[in-house]
Formats: C-alpha cells, structure tokens, sequence
C-alpha cells in the first residue's frame, strides 16, 4: 500500500512532503487536522524553514539528539505548539541538564532568557520553578546584577524570580540596592519593589550596618515624595517588629521533633479535613509536610466532596498565610504525586487532583525554602533502644560561624520507650563532643520534618515513595516488595534567612 502524503508549507515558497503517519503519530494536533479534518496541507509560516525540517528530523528520529543551545526555543516552541509530548519532556530534560551544570555567567543569563521566555509567553511557569530549584544554591551574583544593573528593563515578575535566585545572598542583594540608589534624587518603583518583597529581617540581622545605610539613604533621597518617606518608615517599624519577633521565637526553642503517643493522638483527631484545619488554626500541625501526610490519612477512610475540598484549599491557604507553617517542597510532593498514579484505588485520582492544586500554590509550596538532609553518621547508644543521628548541612549563617574545627549540624536523639517512641533534638553541648559537628542556636525542631524512603516495584518500573507514615501499603496495596532505602531525611525550613521575603 502507497504511503500517504502531506503537505507542510513554510514561510517561503517551499513545500515539504511528510509521512502523514509520522505526523499523526506523534501530534494530536496533527491528527485532527490530517484525520478528523481530513486536510491534505498545513502552513507553518511562523517558524523559520530550517526550524521546521528540525522538527520534523526529530520526530523521524525520535530522538532529541544533540542540539544547540540556538535551536532549544524553536524546537520546545513547536513540541508545545503541535502538542509533541515527549519532544517536550525532552527539550525541558535537556533544559534542567543545562541548569544543573551552568556556572558561567553566559549560561545563567541563556537560562534565566529561555525559562522567562516559557513563563511569560507559554505561561507555563514549571520551568522556571525549576530553574529557582536547581540554582538557588549557586552563586549567581553575575545573574543578578546583569539584569538589576538598569532596571528601567527588568520587570517586576522577574524580580520575584531573582529574589529567590539569590537564595541566602542578603549582602549581594543588598549592595545591588545600594548601588542603584546612588545619585538618585527620588525612589524609584522599582527599588521600592525591591524593598518591599526582600526578607529585611534576615538582612537586618545578617548585616544590620547595610541594612541600616540601605535605608538612611532611602530616607534621606533629596526628593522623595510625602508617600514614599511614609511608606520607608513603616518598612522599617514592620522590620524591627519581626526581628524582636524572630528573637523572642529563638529564646523558645522546640526540642521534640516526634512522640509515638502524640502523633497517634493527634491523627486519629483528623478524620475529616475540617479536622485538619482547626489543628492548623490550633498549632497542633505547623508543617505542611505532615499535612500531606494526614491528608492520605483522611483520603483513605473517606472521599470528601469537591466542595469540602475547596472549602479547605481556601482556609488552608488563608491560614498559611497568616500562620508560621513549614511549607513542603515540590520535590516531595511531587514524587508523592508520582507515587500515587500507580495506585489502583479509585479514590486516588480525587487525592491527586487535590495534591496537584496544592503543590501550585506558592503559599503552601516552595522549590528552595527546605533543605533536605540525609543522616550523616548514626551512634548506637543502646542496642534497639535509643540510638543517635547525626546531621551535617551548611548553615544558613554559615558566613557568620566563628566555630572552627567541625561542621554545623544537630543531632536527634531516638528512644524507644515503653509503648511509645520519641525523637528529641539534643542541646547539651557535651553530646557534641568528638562528633565533628556543633549546634548553633538558631536550630529548632519546628523548622524540621522527618521521613524516610522506600522503593518498590509496579509494572517493571522502580518507583520511590516517602513519607513518615506507611501511606504506601494502603494506597498501594498490589505493590508487595516495598524496601527501606535506609535513608532518613530531614527538612529543614530556612525560609528566615532567604533573600525573598517568606
């Protein structure tokens, strides 16, 4: 049987005959066109001729292949234009690579280019949550003053995303301010912006001299309107007031991070998620870690309406916002997310439709407010009894560290006691001794959340699942070969001393 042909006509006068199956096959935009509409031809004038034979190689090739950093929009364009699925999945493969590797200033600056390109004209903004994700952690001081260098040409929304792209940087951001202001005779919008969405808090503990030259100088511009001059000095009482906040909470420092005997209390409490909310508003649940983890509780025993799940999406935001809660990280939710898609109860696809608007949520989610960290060394103190965990991360004041000689760390001490277990954070400065480790102040059970990881096998697949509780042999009961990884984690929030305001 003759193969069928289609016409693909470009923005010169040159025409492609295509393999209609080999657009059917990997478009569904194709597929109407050529099959429910029963066309013969299509024009694509508004790629280039030589972006489109690209494009069409690749599907013949099935294969990505190795592109050129010239040829990413064009082809991640037209994937997402005609719907290419895995084409996409793959320029955004190749994107994260990128990004996982770039420490040049060239290839931050592409990267920042390409993922504002997909948020502000695909509006999609998965891209850029990545880009915040993978580079928060490096130094991207290049980055950040090319683009706030002149800011007449940088919008506000990109200065969301560099705020969180200068992670713990306070006096980088800083000095960027600073710079800007000088010769200035009025405050200019931006600036204000700026201003308005950092953490000055955190930069007012970090360096209190900068912050307070910083705001001098804003106070003292020649020419600044009456609103702005009222706006500075309610800046700087709403500083002050977190700051003697955030003291006061440092002087009242958590030490238990788990009790058996509590815990079970508390979720056998939430059978609904009305439950969940009024342990939210009671600070019984100051994490949104262990949210997710009581929602697979609830879900479980019981499908809530569509209405009460929006009823709840709706007071959970609100009290996220009013409350001091943990938020939970992407990572984490997502391979929950991930997780469940493999389950064969029906009551799994209302867990993932909640679960997925949750994680689009910026008051309930973050990409680089948490700092996973896995166990560094375990201490046997008592044979199955009490043992202890040693954990070792890079501080968030770690510029500011003038212990020498170990790492910053904690530990957590668990003690299986009768009929109940307990996990404690350690103080006593004695336990520190010999292990390589110090504890600052500043380190409390309430930024944490503990979980752990298991792997299993469905449908010839690996797949990773975590949490505390064992969701997954109920959720995913045809799955039998769970494993421990051996790794236990710990998330713990640095949301305090971060650039961009929590």
């Amino acid at each position: 049987m003759e193969e069928q042909t289609v016409l693909i006509k470009l923005n010169t006068e040159e025409q492609l005959t295509v393999p209609k199956e080999l657009l059917i096959s990997n478009s569904p935009v194709f597929k109407n066109l050529f099959v429910d509409l029963k066309f013969d031809e299509h024009v694509i004038d508004d790629f280039s001729p030589d972006s489109v034979k690209h494009f069409l190689t690749v599907l013949e090739n099935k294969s990505l292949g190795d592109i050129e950093d010239k040829t990413f929009r064009e082809l991640h364009k037209l994937g997402t234009a005609f719907e290419v699925d895995w084409l996409k999945k793959s320029c955004r493969d190749w994107l994260k690579k990128k990004m996982e590797s770039a420490s040049s200033k060239e290839d931050k600056i592409y990267l920042f280019k390409e993922c504002w390109f997909i948020a502000d004209k695909l509006k999609d903004e998965d891209v850029m949550n990545d880009l915040v994700s993978v580079m928060a952690h490096k130094n991207n001081s290049l980055l950040l003053s090319h683009y706030l260098s002149d800011m007449s040409k940088v919008k506000e929304a990109q200065i969301d995303v560099l705020l969180k792209l200068a992670g713990r940087d306070v006096e980088l951001f800083l000095n960027i301010v600073r710079q800007n202001l000088r010769g200035q005779k009025t405050l200019d919008s931006k600036l204000r912006y700026i201003l308005d969405n950092m953490n000055l808090a955190a930069c007012s503990e970090i360096n209190e001299e900068l912050y307070l030259e910083v705001m001098d100088t804003v106070s003292e511009l020649p020419e600044i309107s009456a609103n702005d001059l009222k706006w500075a000095y309610k800046l700087i009482t709403r500083t002050v007031k977190l700051v003697s906040t955030r003291k006061k909470e440092r002087l009242v420092r958590s030490t238990e991070l788990y009790d058996q005997r509590k815990l079970d209390k508390l979720v056998r409490s939430c059978k609904s998620l009305t439950n969940i909310t009024e342990a939210i508003s009671e600070d019984r649940v100051i994490s949104i870690f262990f949210v997710i983890e009581l929602l697979l509780y609830v879900f479980f025993h019981h499908i809530p309406t569509n209405e009460e799940q929006q009823v709840f999406i709706g007071t959970f935001t609100e009290a996220c916002v009013n409350k001091k809660i943990q938020k939970v990280s992407r990572q984490h939710l997502h391979s929950i997310i991930s997780g469940l898609k493999y389950s064969n109860l029906e009551r799994s696809k209302q867990r993932i439709t909640l679960l997925t608007e949750i994680e689009k949520s910026d008051e309930m989610c973050t990409n680089n407010e948490n700092i996973i960290i896995k166990v560094h060394e375990e201490i046997t103190v008592r044979k199955d009894k009490e043992y202890k965990d040693l954990f070792m991360f890079k501080h968030p004041l770690s510029v500011r560290c003038t212990k020498s000689g170990s790492k910053c760390g904690f530990i957590l001490r668990f003690s299986r006691q009768e009929h109940n277990d307990e996990i404690k954070l350690c103080t006593d400065e004695d336990e520190y001794k010999d292990t390589g480790i110090h504890l600052h102040d500043v380190i409390s059970t309430r930024d944490m959340y503990r979980y752990a990881t298991f792997t299993g096998t469905c449908e010839g697949k690996q797949i990773t699942v975590a949490g505390w509780w064992m969701w997954w042999e109920y959720w995913l009961p045809h799955i039998t070969d769970w494993k421990f990884t051996g790794e236990y984690y710990i998330a713990y929030n640095v949301s305090d001393y971060l650039v961009a305001k929590r």
